[in-house]
């Protein structure tokens, strides 16, 4: 009989597909990049002083903030971080509505218009990128302290030493010559590396998408009218420019 845990990253790991979907995983190459140019898939920025829920908790573990002030910092974040459509989870008007994770270049054709927003409170993959009504389960977010403290105390006592089934994982953009990696897996191991002082990561690129200021006009969404062209550009941009902080949502979550 599977764990708690176990149905979780079985999620997880559906939920990594789901985002990945249409992206493919032509080729992995395993790069060294800037931590600077990683990303949450919600654009924040990595190693670089900014806003990032995740990197902020291990930061201040570092640097001795107590425990419970930590907490409520972070808490206070899933509360009210409530994305109702993709503009909102990067603080961009969009001319449409657009479903949460669904990317432009995706070339899924039957999308549901309440994605990343579930009806069943043990069915969510991950609370920063979906969302309930009911509210927040407690277990789930001691969940998040224990993953984010074992990955600060590991790399800590031993170094980031990835295997060939423990790289983190990122989809890569790419406009002319910069570059910025999604990451699809090792939030927590990212952020305990730029706790730790530490300016570059070797991680698994499964897929990069290009951009040369035309394709996006060919891409799936745009294409089918999810996206207009403008929308879709200024959403492949944003990941370059990163997100610096959160609008909060009128009412928040329950913690149950």
């Amino acid at each position: 009989m599977k764990t708690l845990k176990s149905e979780l990253l079985s999620i997880q790991k559906r939920f990594r597909h789901l985002l990945t979907q249409g992206i493919g995983r032509q080729n992995a190459n395993i790069v060294t990049v800037p931590i600077n140019q990683c990303r949450h898939y919600c654009a924040f920025k990595y190693g670089s002083g900014s806003f990032n829920p995740y990197e902020n908790y291990v930061v201040g573990l570092h640097k001795g903030t107590p425990l419970d002030k930590l907490r409520r910092r972070f808490e206070d974040f899933l509360m009210y971080y409530r994305p109702r459509n993709f503009g909102e989870v990067f603080g961009i008007e969009l001319s449409r509505h657009v479903p949460l994770w669904v990317y432009p270049w995706q070339n899924d054709q039957s999308l549901d218009p309440n994605n990343g927003w579930l009806a069943d409170l043990d069915e969510v993959p991950d609370i920063i990128t979906h969302f309930c009504e009911q509210g927040i389960k407690r277990s789930r977010i001691e969940e998040e302290y224990y993953w984010l403290e074992r990955a600060y105390t590991t790399i800590s006592a031993h170094g980031y030493q990835p295997h060939d089934a423990s790289f983190a994982e990122a989809f890569a953009l790419k406009t002319g010559n910069e570059r910025v990696y999604i990451l699809t897996d090792g939030n927590h191991r990212v952020s305990a590396l730029a706790a730790l002082g530490h300016g570059e990561v070797m991680i698994k690129v499964t897929q990069t998408i290009l951009w040369n200021g035309e394709n996006h006009r060919q891409w799936p969404q745009v294409c089918l009218g999810t996206y207009s062209e403008q929308d879709a550009s200024r959403l492949f941009k944003v990941y370059f420019v990163g997100v610096n902080g959160f609008r909060r949502a009128n009412q928040p979550a329950k913690i149950l």
